[in-house]
């Protein structure tokens, strides 16, 4: 081991400059895999970890309080909290908000700090009725910001029959003016939500001060002891005891985590490409360093340094390279935690800022290390098996290239400077170029497809048809309605002429194969089924389903099979019957089934709507929906008369319309990490971090090999491998150092005397 170390000391005096500048080229790559590795977990676990911390399975809605929900046998625990009815909010600077989908929410002190994520400021003074905290759509949406005014008038008690009746009011109680402090993320106002929804959260003071003279809605956030599977028997159970409504927010969470996987997944491919092409340029760059030796590893075999000794100082090379390389890496990997996860994963996050992943980095380091030295074993072999024969002797061919320029008429300067660049030389100044040609190739070539692949995913973002939305338009359905303004609004759409598609949606919960699943019930009212099949249609008849392809996998069904579908009846418990998939549909992100790929949709009859006798099935479409939780989409032409329907019907039923909603999932791969773009900065990086390597290597090996031979002259030969005609030498009369000059003097490398130019 003595001779080893002696060999290992010496090569490191000699050759420490492009040592470290290999271990650097190691540290930015494996910094850049570890990095990409942790924020791939930290992104997959964000919501995960955020539902623990502040999340519920239900949020269920009363007009009075209902103190036996939190002793229901599914529920673990139950917060209550109080929302006064209100007008639409104002302020100054703002741009204006309808009351759809706004809320001002009373939680008590303790309960609020679990329910929402702080973003910003702090939280409201308990003892200040002015205070609140504006959910992050508002500063999104609105301009909302940190000490922006709100003015709201909630409605007065004498208007309590009107507002429980669900009429239109114009608020004439109490006005409040209220002062954002803080901003908030809660469960319900992520962007894959099925709507966007606005909150206040006030404090105990003002909740004391307006309790008497505004009407008061009751809320009850509930967690289950089962979480999805207890929510179809509490939902029946919940409705016995006087709720008036419930949210699952399980669907909910379930929607969120399903647009964050792809960027979880995004962050893993990255971190998987940048890793097969790192090891690619660290692989041609070992080579390169192990090569430099070949000559001096022939010397010390001749003065009795075994091949194994040779091995090992090989690998010792690229254990320390290697070693110091990696910590740089987690190092970088650790720096650049805090600028992930982003997106809706950054709202989700509960601890932002530096985050050191022990698996990732450490666990992941050391695999990054025992590739690398996997990766050394064969120039170490190689190298140390050609210093048996005291190093290569290659061929040179005359080069076709130069023969071309020769043939334009280049300069000998140029021709020196191209076979420098494109051919690798033959004995001691022997450089392996090829390789660095070759990783080059191929970084431009990814770098190319890379920016195909971006602008597809952004022409698949910009075009609703071609991700499930054949709609213009969807109007919500408020169950609060009447089967006669249902009446009224279809008769409306249905005069259109431009109008080609009016389907109308019936929302609920369904278990299928034992999985809880967020379903619809179809019917056309004018056109086909406004919804889009991956294979097989859409159900036509009561004992088919179709259902999205995250759903079919999750429920182990496929295309022809026969599933189970249980629904809660009216009389509390369940009932079950056996449907057939007929097909696999995508389902826009607004319908809140959970996805694109999540949810199951039956027609009418199948899904437990029932027609009364001799009704229209379209009226009956229309009735069911109304008396539920719905939307009615509607299709219409592309055309400048198109264009002013969809406008005139979007002024007309503001607050209801919503307008094709790009999925979330695809705008976190897209858009927000742009992981194209990225994968193509590393690749330019790549490539030129190898450019520069085989410039260190080369013109270090090159410049020694020179300096070696000061007194030669131009060989013949080298005309040659240039593709040129051997001149006739025409000496100076003087030499110039210790050189005859030939014709091309550049190659003599003697310093010029100071007295007399070269000719």
């Amino acid at each position: 081991m003595a001779v080893v170390r002696m060999v290992f000391k010496a090569e490191f005096g000699h050759r420490w400059r492009s040592w470290m500048y290999l271990a650097l080229l190691v540290a930015l790559v494996s910094g850049l895999v570890l990095a990409g590795v942790a924020a791939g977990r930290r992104t997959a676990s964000a919501f995960p970890r955020y539902v623990t911390a502040y999340g519920s399975d239900a949020e269920v809605f009363s007009f009075k309080p209902i103190p036996t929900i939190a002793s229901l046998p599914e529920v673990e625990e139950s917060t209550s909290a109080l929302i006064p009815a209100n007008g639409p909010p104002a302020c100054s600077g703002c741009r204006l908000l309808a009351n759809q989908n706004f809320g001002v929410v009373g939680l008590a002190p303790q309960d609020l700090a679990g329910r929402v994520k702080l973003l910003s400021g702090r939280m409201p003074d308990q003892s200040n009725p002015a205070e609140v905290l504006a959910s992050y759509t508002m500063q999104r949406d609105l301009g909302i910001h940190l000490g922006s005014h709100i003015r709201i008038r909630f409605a007065s008690g004498r208007q309590r029959n009107e507002v429980l009746s669900g009429a239109e009011i114009t608020p004439d109680g109490p006005l409040y003016d209220f002062r954002v402090v803080g901003t908030e993320a809660s469960e319900n106002e992520f962007p894959a939500a099925s709507s966007t929804n606005y909150s206040l959260y006030t404090t105990k003071a003002f909740i004391r001060s307006i309790n008497d003279r505004t009407v008061l809605f009751h809320a009850d956030f509930v967690r289950l002891r089962h979480g999805a599977a207890d929510l179809p028997r509490f939902q029946a159970q919940a409705r016995q005891v006087g709720a008036l409504g419930l949210t699952d927010l399980d669907t909910t969470a379930a929607a969120v985590t399903s647009s964050i996987r792809p960027q979880a997944v995004g962050w893993w491919i990255l971190a998987a490409l940048t890793a097969l092409v790192g090891l690619i340029v660290l692989a041609q760059a070992q080579s390169r360093q192990a090569s430099i030796e070949e000559p001096v590893y022939g010397t010390l075999r001749t003065l009795g340094v075994t091949g194994r000794q040779l091995f090992l100082v090989g690998m010792a090379r690229t254990a320390a390279i290697g070693v110091i390389g990696v910590a740089g890496g987690i190092l970088l990997a650790y720096g650049l935690s805090s600028l992930t996860p982003v997106g809706e994963a950054r709202l989700a996050e509960p601890t932002n800022g530096l985050a050191f992943d022990t698996w990732a980095l450490l666990v992941g380091g050391l695999v990054f290390l025992a590739v690398l030295l996997a990766l050394g074993v064969r120039p170490a072999v190689t190298v140390a098996r050609v210093a048996r024969t005291g190093g290569r002797n290659r061929t040179q061919l005359p080069s076709r290239a130069l023969g071309l320029l020769a043939e334009l008429g280049a300069s000998p300067s140029t021709l020196i400077g191209v076979r420098r660049a494109i051919q690798r030389g033959g004995g001691r100044s022997t450089v392996p170029v090829g390789s660095a040609l070759v990783g080059s190739i191929l970084a431009v070539t990814a770098l190319c497809a890379t920016a195909v692949f971006g602008s597809s995913l952004t022409h698949l973002i910009t075009t609703p048809s071609l991700y499930g939305q054949p709609f213009n338009l969807d109007i919500s359905v408020n169950s609060t309605g009447t089967p006669a303004q249902a009446e009224q609004l279809v008769d409306d759409i249905e005069q259109e002429r431009t109008v080609t598609g009016i389907t109308a949606g019936l929302s609920g919960d369904v278990s299928i194969n034992g999985h809880t699943v967020a379903a619809l019930g179809g019917q056309s009212l004018r056109g086909p089924l406004l919804l889009t099949t991956i294979t097989g249609r859409l159900p036509d008849a009561p004992d088919e389903v179709t259902m999205g392809a995250a759903t079919l996998r999750e429920v182990g069904a496929h295309v022809g099979s026969v599933v189970q579908v249980s629904v809660p009846d009216a009389h509390g418990g369940t009932r079950t019957s056996t449907y057939r998939v007929v097909g696999v549909t995508v389902f826009p992100p607004d319908f809140g089934t959970g996805g694109l790929g999540t949810g199951a949709v039956f027609d009418f009859a199948g899904f437990g709507a029932q027609c009364a006798p001799g009704t229209e099935p379209s009226r009956c479409a229309i009735d069911e929906t109304y008396s539920g939780a719905g939307v009615i989409l509607v299709q219409i032409v592309s055309s400048v008369a198109g264009r002013s329907t969809l406008n005139r019907l979007v002024a007309n039923y503001q607050g209801d319309v919503g307008l094709p909603t790009a999925p979330t999932n695809l705008v976190n791969f897209g858009q927000a990490v742009n992981f194209p773009m990225i994968l193509g900065s590393v690749l330019i990086v790549f490539g030129v971090a190898t450019l520069l390597h085989v410039l260190v290597v080369s013109i270090t090996r090159r410049r020694h090999v020179t300096r070696q031979h000061h007194g030669t002259t131009l060989a013949p030969q080298t005309w040659d491998h240039l593709g040129l005609a051997r001149p006739v030498e025409h000496h100076d009369p003087g030499p110039v150092g210790n050189c005859q000059v030939p014709l091309v003097p550049v190659f003599c490398q003697s310093r010029p005397s100071p007295r007399r130019a070269v000719s």
